[in-house]
């Protein structure tokens, strides 16, 4: 995976809290490679140089930072040149990709330093997925890095789950998993266990790029959205919210993954309508991506299936942009990639998304990595284990 990251995003991190105190100031500028000695970052943040020598001194000895001689340049003794050790803090991420449960070990640079996947069959149940979650772990955690801390465990899901009691309620990949206890499964590990909405760590890249109130609709085996503001909102609701691929259609009676009938997915998801667009290219359970490579040398423009399934997402889309009045929306999943569905679609919400004279801004597809993602999903816990460190660094 790619770990290259803009200036900008590393800008953000690891510490995204807006006032910063001058030891962390101190980290962050050497992360970002702002500066590379003591004496530069006396300069650059202002700070007394007797001051920066302490707070240098504090970093070493909680072994946030390093400092060894670097190459030299001419006479004279070589500079010490200072250095994050990126590794001193990691998190293990779950998340879940098509048909595959992956773990990924993220450290403070953004790295993805360890990563392992098992295949999840279609008809897998609590019991195969908790033994699915359970191997992984295991394999992963020999791999941390010695002397790092782990700061917790974070999972990072997609449909419906309750972040209060640790259970995942339902998944369209895998309708026979009811109520997982998340928790249970690593209940002889100390570390703190966390759960988080993959589209909601997706929608972080996005504020992270561009600060404003943004609406992230996915489309792809499953229909649903997140919402953010400026400053990094991340609206979370209750245990299903932006679970719109359960509103009910009128005049739909085709029974959905859920238990009920006519479901906006029933209409519109890979899982519903995937053979009918694709044939035998479709195959369930496979990975987005590729799903996506399929779609996008598909003629659509005459199939009935998807010209509903269009005009049945332009109006979810903007239904929601009616609650939330987004300046930006942003469509992800691989329906985008196929270029009639993307200008039906936007020709389709445009048309709709009138209201008082008054329209969402900015309409554009995701560009999100999944790497990135990935470490939206490790912000959170990144943080904490950071804070820890640096509250002991006195």
């Amino acid at each position: 995976m790619n770990n290259k990251l803009s200036a900008g995003f590393l800008s953000h991190l690891p510490i995204t809290r807006a006032v910063l105190n001058d030891k962390e100031r101190v980290l962050l500028a050497v992360l970002k490679g702002q500066v590379k000695n003591r004496s530069e970052a006396t300069k650059l943040l202002s700070i007394r140089s007797t001051t920066i020598s302490d707070y240098v001194a504090e970093l070493l000895a909680v072994r946030l930072l390093t400092e060894e001689p670097s190459e030299r340049a001419g006479r004279g003794r070589p500079a010490l040149a200072l250095g994050v050790n990126a590794n001193r803090v990691v998190t293990i991420v779950f998340q879940v990709i098509s048909q595959s449960v992956h773990t990924f070990m993220v450290n403070l640079s953004a790295q993805i330093i360890a990563h392992e996947k098992i295949e999840a069959a279609p008809d897998s149940d609590n019991a195969a997925l908790e033994a699915i979650f359970l191997k992984l772990y295991n394999t992963v955690i020999v791999q941390l890095p010695s002397g790092a801390k782990l700061a917790g465990i974070v999972c990072s899901l997609a449909g419906v789950f309750d972040r209060t009691t640790y259970r995942w309620i339902h998944s369209s990949r895998w309708p026979r998993m009811n109520n997982l206890d998340i928790r249970n499964i690593f209940r002889n590990e100390k570390y703190n266990i966390s759960l988080s909405r993959t589209l909601d760590n997706e929608l972080l890249m996005h504020l992270i790029q561009q600060d404003e109130s943004t609406l992230l609709l996915h489309w792809g085996y499953g229909v649903g959205f997140a919402f953010g503001q400026s400053g990094d909102k991340i609206v979370e609701g209750g245990y299903a919210f932006g679970e719109i691929g359960h509103w009910h259609i009128p005049g739909q009676d085709v029974p959905c993954h859920c238990g009920q009938k006519g479901c906006l997915e029933t209409v519109a998801a890979l899982w519903s309508i995937g053979h009918s667009i694709l044939g035998n290219d479709f195959q369930a359970g496979d990975d987005e991506e590729n799903i996506a490579t399929a779609l996008a040398t598909k003629d659509l423009s005459a199939s009935p299936v998807m010209q509903q399934a269009v005009n049945q997402m332009a109006t979810a889309a903007s239904n929601v942009c009616r609650v939330f009045f987004p300046k930006k929306l942003v469509i992800s999943g691989p329906f985008m990639k196929n270029a009639w569905v993307w200008q039906a679609f936007c020709k389709n919400f445009e048309q709709q998304n009138s209201f008082f004279g008054q329209k969402t801004q900015q309409l554009t597809m995701s560009h999100i990595s999944r790497d990135l993602a990935v470490y939206g999903a490790a912000i959170p816990v990144l943080e904490q284990g950071l804070a820890e460190l640096l509250s002991d660094a006195t």
